[in-house]
C-alpha cells in the first residue's frame, strides 16, 4: 500500500500550484480544506485544534477516508491515521427488508453502513445455549452465514474487524430477529472502515496545502482552507 492514495492514471490536474519551501500558520492552520484542481475527485480535510484529523476522498463511485493525528515535522504536516474502534447498531425494521429468507438451519448477519456493504467484519453468533461461530463477512454483500442446529435459539451477536484481536461489540438479538434468523448491524462511524493511506505528508503551497508525494495525483491540486 502507498503511503498517499492511488488514483486512476487518468486523473489528471491543472498546473501543478506554487509549492516553495512556506512555512504553516500554526494559529490559522486549524480548519476544513478542500481540494482544487483534480479532475473527478472531491476531498476534504479537517484539521483540528486539539491535533486530529479527519480526511474524505471520493473518486468514481468510491468513497475512502482516514482520521487520526496531525503534527509538524521537518517543515511538513504530518497525517497519521490512528484505528478507531467500529460502533454498530442493530437496524430496525423500517431500515431492513431481507431480499430472501435464510435457508432452513441458517443465520444471516448483514454488515452495512447506510450506503454499502461491509467487508472484513468477523461476526460471531452465539446462541442462547452458549455455543458459538464465527465467521467472516462476503465482500460481496456483506453477509456472514452459520449452519446452527435445530432448537438453537440466536441470542447475541458479537462484531470486530477480521484478523484482530479486538474486544468484541455484543448486540443482543430481539425475538423477532432471532426468530427469523437475520439481522443487519448498521456500522455508525463509517470513516473507522476506511483507510485512504497509511501516512500523509503536505507542504505549504502559496494558496494551501499541497501533497509533498509528487507521484500522488492529489499532488497536482492544492487543499484551499474554507474562510
Amino acid at each position: 500500500m502507498s503511503e498517499t492514495p492511488e488514483l486512476p492514471s487518468s486523473v489528471a490536474g491543472a498546473d501543478k500550484p506554487n509549492s516553495s519551501a512556506l512555512k504553516f500558520d500554526l494559529d490559522d492552520l486549524p480548519g476544513n480544506y478542500f481540494l482544487q484542481g483534480v479532475m473527478e475527485v472531491g476531498s476534504e480535510l479537517w484539521l483540528g485544534k486539539n491535533g486530529k484529523f479527519q480526511f474524505m476522498l471520493t473518486y468514481g463511485a468510491q468513497d475512502d477516508g482516514n482520521e487520526g493525528v496531525w503534527e509538524i515535522k521537518d517543515d511538513l504536516l504530518v497525517l497519521t491515521p490512528v484505528e478507531e474502534a467500529m460502533v454498530f447498531r442493530l437496524e430496525t425494521d423500517n431500515e431492513f427488508t431481507p431480499k430472501q429468507d435464510p435457508e432452513p438451519g441458517q443465520w444471516v448477519a448483514v454488515c452495512c453502513t447506510a450506503d454499502i456493504y461491509l467487508k472484513n467484519i468477523e461476526v460471531r453468533f452465539e446462541a442462547a445455549s452458549g455455543k458459538g461461530m464465527i465467521v467472516d463477512t462476503n465482500p460481496a454483500n456483506g453477509q456472514a452465514i452459520v449452519s446452527m442446529a435445530e432448537g438453537e435459539v440466536w441470542a447475541r451477536t458479537g462484531l470486530r474487524r477480521s484478523g484482530t484481536e479486538e474486544a468484541w461489540q455484543w448486540l443482543s438479538m430481539p425475538p423477532e430477529r432471532a426468530s427469523a434468523r437475520i439481522a443487519a448491524f448498521r456500522l455508525t462511524n463509517p470513516i473507522s472502515a476506511m483507510t485512504a493511506f497509511i501516512s500523509m505528508e503536505l507542504k505549504a503551497g502559496a494558496e494551501g496545502l499541497v501533497v509533498a508525494d509528487e507521484e500522488s495525483a492529489l499532488s497536482e491540486g492544492v487543499y484551499k482552507k474554507a474562510r
